[in-house]
């Protein structure tokens, strides 16, 4: 298991929210074109930690339950830190992280209250 680290915590309707980040393990040049002119450059500034390829998770917590959760791998902070990477919305990802995480964890919320009436009925 992976050591998350959090960059944020907030609230939407019922769910709190928590943006974390963790490192990538898998190898860039299984994640980008090695023909790209860019890998030895990326490659020589990971090594020099400068740039961090790394894993942003968000979650949809409710009552300190993981109802919805989503993640993107293999994020390249380049020139700055995961966490300026994640504050500045992750080239615009993060947005649509929070959005499917919170949509999973009503659809769960719904499922749940389904099945609990069901057992209430039988």
């Amino acid at each position: 298991m992976s050591d998350y680290y959090t960059v944020k915590k907030f609230k939407i309707d019922q769910f709190d929210i928590i943006v974390d980040w963790t490192y990538e393990h898998t190898s860039i040049r299984d994640m980008f074109d090695e023909t790209e002119e860019q890998y030895i450059w990326m490659k020589h500034r990971l090594d020099a930690c400068i740039d961090t390829h790394y894993i942003a998770r968000v979650r949809a917590m409710y009552d300190g339950v993981e109802m919805g959760c989503n993640t993107l791998g293999s994020c390249y902070a380049s020139g700055c830190s995961p966490e300026d990477d994640i504050n500045n919305g992750i080239n615009g990802y993060l947005q649509d992280m929070v959005d499917q995480a919170l949509d999973e964890a009503r659809k769960e919320a719904v499922q749940m209250l389904d099945r609990l009436k069901a057992d209430f009925l039988s």
